[in-house]
């Protein structure tokens, strides 16, 4: 049977579900070049595709056959609550109830850090402000009501990636203004509202480069970022795209400097060496490190279809009452996607409030021991995950192996690492030197974290991410 690539969590909102396979077609197929290229470290041809793809560990399940007793399993599950942000903390905030260090606050956080340093204006040079939940990083984002006197009413969780629904309202515009008005509750929104008028840049000190095309889907409209309101993820990094190509550049077995191979029990040493993610956060290393165990294990995978990212679980034991009961579960919605007790969840869209009737409040809950007051605490029972099929290598001692890409510099009394090619900035030292060749040490303009596999500046979020 032919393999045809449905929508995350088998979702209808595609008229014509062809639109999403065939995208996801392409951006399978870009994966297998970029995997032939750093085999070969340099452009491939049609001819080198096909003659290494059989090698590869990362399967394009439509280009091969996926044996019939191939095995879907979900990987390990990340936490939901930015590493990131518990990394930066102390934040410098006024002291509040709960929140010591402050990252409870700060991970709320509404701006473009997610972006280098700069500013976004249109193609008539005009500044303008596009904010993201620029602290929420972990394919996981959130919202919440409150009511008058400040406390929560309703959390919302989302892991679905902005880029489905540029690719969603490339085919089916309205369908995705029907489901902006339904989740923001909204009517006003038109589909002008959601489209980039002009051309959308990002200016950095190393230039203006595109990050959104005149006449596209803005991932970074207002709606999705009001009080109360949210859609999809809105972070740079926290793409369906970045997940797919973190998965596909985790697919090759790495070598330090030495010869020896990278073994992967260290998830953030493989994600220094790959430079396929960032490794201050609890996903990219997690997602690396345990599709390179397949691949040490001798095995070929491909994700499992349906693709997505999806809310694994919440650790309800964390989640009670003053007398210590747990929150019962039909204060959970989910809203789409579904499975999230059955051990296997494809949710995509979560609510936590109370079903109509009950007079207790979300306030009147207690996470982690502490009266609930934020979102994040929350969150921070919150975990993610995603799926993969795999089945043994018929030949797996042809799998090709290459050399690490880089290493990280970790920051002199912190968790903190950033990626590096062999230099340290001030403030860190190299935290795997054994990577690469020890280069001569350089100044580094500026200590910031790894990018992450994300749109990079030059790169419009209109499709599907296919480069790293």
């Amino acid at each position: 049977m032919a393999w045809t690539f449905d929508a995350p969590a088998g979702l209808r909102d595609f008229a014509d579900l062809r639109n999403w396979h065939n995208e996801m077609v392409a951006v399978a197929d870009d994966i297998i070049a970029t995997l032939v290229a750093d085999v070969l470290n340099r452009q491939p041809t049609q001819q080198d595709i096909e003659q290494w793809r059989a090698r590869l560990s990362y399967v394009h399940p439509t280009r091969e056959t996926v044996p019939a007793d191939a095995e879907t399993i979900a990987i390990n599950a990340w936490g939901g609550f930015p590493r990131l942000v518990e990394r930066r903390a102390p934040w410098n905030l006024p002291p509040a109830p709960g929140d010591a260090d402050g990252s409870l606050r700060a991970v709320d956080h509404l701006g473009e850090e997610d972006y280098r340093a700069g500013r976004f204006e249109d193609a008539n040079g005009n500044a303008l402000s596009l904010p993201a939940r620029d602290r929420q990083d972990e394919y996981l984002e959130w919202a919440s009501e409150v009511d008058s006197g400040g406390n929560l009413t309703k959390i919302t969780f989302v892991a679905e990636g902005y880029d489905y629904f540029a690719r969603l309202f490339e085919t089916d515009p309205q369908t995705v203004v029907d489901l902006y008005k339904d989740f923001t509750r909204d009517n006003t929104i038109t589909r002008d509202a959601l489209t980039a008028t002009r051309e959308i840049r990002r200016v950095t000190a190393g230039g203006r480069s595109v990050v959104t095309r005149a006449g596209d889907f803005n991932p970074r409209n207002r709606f999705n970022v009001k009080p109360g309101a949210i859609v999809h993820l809105s972070h740079r990094a926290n793409s369906l795209g970045a997940e797919v190509n973190l998965a596909g550049v985790s697919a090759l077995a790495r070598r330090k400097a030495d010869g020896s191979l990278v073994d992967g029990v260290d998830e953030q040493e493989l994600i220094c060496c790959n430079q396929g993610g960032e490794p201050n956060r609890n996903s990219d290393p997690k997602i690396a490190q345990q599709a390179y165990d397949l691949v040490r294990k001798g095995f070929r995978y491909t994700l499992a279809n349906p693709i997505g990212l999806y809310i694994a679980g919440v650790n309800e034991a964390g989640l009670t009452f003053a007398d210590g009961t747990q929150v019962p579960r039909d204060w959970w919605h989910e809203v789409r996607g579904s499975g999230l007790w059955g051990g296997a969840s494809r949710v995509l869209r979560l609510e936590l409030r109370p079903p109509p009737g009950e007079t207790r409040k979300l306030s009147d809950l207690r996470a982690g021991g502490s009266r609930l007051r934020y979102a994040g605490q929350v969150a921070r029972l919150m975990s993610v995950h995603l799926f993969v099929t795999r089945w043994k290598h018929a030949q797996p001692d042809s799998a090709p192996v290459v050399d690490c890409l880089g290493t990280c510099c970790q920051k002199i009394g912190s968790e903190l690492l950033i990626g590096s090619d062999g230099g340290c900035p001030d403030g860190f030292a190299l935290k795997f030197p054994g990577l690469i060749t020890q280069r001569p040490l350089a100044p580094v303009a500026e200590a910031r974290p790894l990018e992450s596999l994300a749109p990079t500046a030059d790169t419009a979020p209109r499709r599907l991410m296919r480069t790293r």
